[in-house]
């Protein structure tokens, strides 16, 4: 599953890669015109390995036991590997440049280890729409194989949180939002209605869909999951101070009745109340002192 345009990204006019507001020193600051940014630590290991398990499966039954089969799904390793393999060598070349021209951007921002995870889990959920379209469609099980799931998730991302870089499409520049979009809506179009050759669109789609969840839908569901325990720990919070206000309330009743009264003047409940808040005002003190 290849990109259907071969893309490519260059700086833009302000200098860099930049961050989501184009500043001149951000992401491969200060790169000169013509001059590639070299791979980052993360890019530079992906890479190699696409390269040495495509050359792996010219021998002879290697690529069935890499490629994900709609009949065969249960193969939960084939989730990973069939991200590492291609048909052809333009398959590979177009992912692989994809990767390096955009990946970097993401692994610079996030550091390696947080892009490799959001880069394969890109590439599960490609295969997991993958196979979902083929069972409901109920078209051939061909078997899924490429790197391009994670890449549109990889392009996705960066649509998003960097959208002054621009593509190279045919000698143009042309905006990663607007060739994001482009390449989406044709992916949707061919998968609805058919056409596209042999090519995964529901995998490509796939693949986007969690690039976009996952740096504009997740940290919203973070933060919402942040304020509802806010609120949920507030909640207890006011309670425990109401039952503490209610708790001192009969406290007060209980020494204004010893001094009218006497101590002998208590029930067995007044006093077991008067003893507990004398327990706890000695815990409260311990506290404050180990602090």
């Amino acid at each position: 599953m290849g990109l259907d345009n071969r893309t490519y990204c260059r700086e833009d006019q302000g200098g860099g890669y930049g961050g989501a507001g184009g500043g001149g020193g951000g992401f491969g600051g200060g790169m000169r015109a013509g001059q590639l940014p070299k791979p980052s630590q993360a890019i530079t290991v992906l890479l190699i390995a696409n390269v040495v398990i495509f050359l792996l499966q010219h021998i002879r039954g290697v690529s069935e036991y890499l490629m994900l089969f709609p009949t065969r799904w249960w193969f939960v390793w084939n989730y990973i590997t069939f991200q590492f393999a291609h048909g052809d060598v333009m398959h590979l070349f177009g992912n692989m440049l994809g990767l390096y021209m955009l990946g970097g951007v993401l692994e610079r921002a996030w550091g390696a280890r947080r892009f490799v995870i959001f880069y394969l889990t890109c590439g599960i959920f490609a295969g997991l729409c993958h196979l979902g379209i083929t069972y409901v469609k109920g078209g051939s099980p061909l078997p899924l194989l490429g790197a391009s799931g994670g890449v549109f998730g990889i392009l996705a991302a960066c649509a998003i949180l960097f959208p002054h870089i621009k593509l190279i499409v045919f000698l143009f520049l042309v905006p990663i939002r607007f060739m994001a979009i482009l390449l989406l809506a044709l992916g949707a179009y061919y998968m609805l209605l058919g056409g596209g050759g042999n090519t995964a669109h529901a995998a490509h789609l796939g693949g986007a869909v969690m690039g976009a969840f996952w740096v504009w839908g997740l940290p919203r569901l973070q933060g919402a999951a942040g304020e509802a325990s806010l609120k949920r720990k507030q909640g207890a919070w006011d309670r425990k101070m109401k039952q503490r206000a209610e708790d001192q309330s009969e406290i007060d009743r209980i020494l204004d009745k010893i001094r009218a009264q006497g101590l002998n003047s208590l029930s067995r409940g007044e006093k077991h109340t008067l003893q507990q808040a004398t327990k706890r005002q000695q815990a409260d003190e311990d506290k404050a002192h180990r602090l």
